[in-house]
């Protein structure tokens, strides 16, 4: 089967989305299966998914627009989007594809990803990580749009795609309430989450735990970036000598090292940016606790990555991780960032109780084996024919 997969939400060569990283998993886990998947994307994208999908050709959606030197300037993304929605109609492919893949329901994917599968006569397929509009109310224009078009999404799937896949049956309810607040049928769809490699976290002989604490995601808002500072200014108050990792990249970067710098715990705190798979993976190994702070997931890959190298794991509570990791994590209530470095510095306080809870973390994410994930989103698009 050969699979185009439509990614052109990425605008630098720096940031990795939880969405992009599954369908660079997926990619290797399919290519190394005898198929062939590729990805249409910006340019300017193409060396992060070179480096972690090297068998999948690039197909360029935007040779233009490169906001890697202006992350945190987001107005800059609206006119790489509007560019993106013409370029489709146009775009040389290297040859048919069997299934055209929306990486998410969002506008400038799914809409691509239709126009594809149209010239080509593809199957279309779509995954949807989270309903947004399910999770918070719109503000700013980035939101009211993305939420306007969550809803026009609804009934271009009833219409035109062919399979359907959802992160969780929480996801799934929220879509299909859109769906039926439209009032049409609502679109038969797969529940499959997201693999993680357990043997690339696998604790690697005398490996030193060089950070109390790691928090990995984009940095956005929508990750609760903005509340780590006074978090971590509690923590430091009992453990001054704790050490922070913040691995990602995002457009609220600058303004998040700000907070910390203000509070006087820069020098406490390690954001690396965008770096290599390998170089993350021994970021987490070396840290003692995961931590999320997220106000809205679809899943939670970072937690998967957590349990997946024996860390407990401090998370706000969210409907969705108590679905997917249910009595796994140390919750806290959501936005309660008091509670959460209470939780931390407890952990911290206790070695033993850390390493019992990395030992079940470490066997209950086993369930989320990367091939029985890559399996299933195949069979689903074997299923269109």
């Amino acid at each position: 089967m050969k699979i185009l997969v439509v990614h052109n939400s990425l605008n630098d060569s720096k940031s990795l989305s939880g969405a992009l990283r599954h369908f660079l998993v997926m990619a290797n886990a399919w290519n190394a299966m005898g198929h062939q998947t590729d990805f249409l994307c910006a340019k300017c994208a193409f060396p992060q998914i070179r480096e972690h999908a090297p068998q999948s050709r690039l197909i360029s959606s935007d040779n233009v627009c490169d906001a890697t030197k202006f992350i945190s300037q987001t107005w800059r993304y609206l006119p790489a989007y509007a560019w993106r929605l013409i370029t489709c109609h146009f775009t040389r492919l290297p040859e048919k594809y069997d299934v055209v893949f929306a990486s998410s329901q969002i506008l400038f994917e799914i809409l691509p990803a239709m126009v594809l599968a149209r010239r080509m006569g593809a199957k279309l397929a779509v995954k949807i990580h989270h309903v947004v509009s399910a999770q918070r109310k719109p503000s700013g224009v980035f939101d009211r749009l993305f939420c306007y078009y969550e809803r026009r999404s609804a009934q271009w799937i009833h219409d035109r795609a062919d399979v359907l896949i959802c992160s969780t049956q929480i996801v799934l309810d929220h879509f299909h309430e859109i769906q039926r607040a439209l009032q049409i049928p609502t679109s038969p769809a797969l529940t499959s989450g997201y693999g993680v490699d357990t043997a690339a976290f696998d604790q690697q002989p005398s490996e030193p735990k060089l950070y109390d604490v790691v928090h990995l995601a984009r940095i956005h808002q929508t990750k609760g970036v903005f509340d780590l500072p006074e978090i971590w200014q509690a923590v430091r108050t009992k453990h001054p000598q704790a050490k922070l990792v913040v691995i990602g990249e995002g457009p609220h970067r600058k303004r998040t090292e700000e907070a910390f710098r203000d509070l006087g715990l820069s020098e406490s705190v390690t954001f690396t940016g965008g770096i290599d798979e390998v170089t993350k993976n021994r970021l987490v190994r070396q840290s003692k606790i995961g931590l999320s702070v997220s106000y809205e997931e679809g899943w939670g890959l970072s937690v998967n990555e957590f349990l997946a190298a024996q860390l407990p794991v401090v998370a706000y509570r969210l409907p969705v991780f108590d679905l997917v990791f249910k009595n796994q994590l140390d919750s806290v209530p959501l936005g309660d960032k008091q509670a959460a470095a209470i939780a931390l510095c407890s952990l911290l306080e206790n070695p033993v109780r850390r390493a019992e809870l990395g030992t079940v973390g470490r066997a209950f994410v086993q369930q989320y084996d990367i091939g029985s994930v890559a399996r299933a989103e195949l069979a689903a698009l074997q299923s269109a024919y």
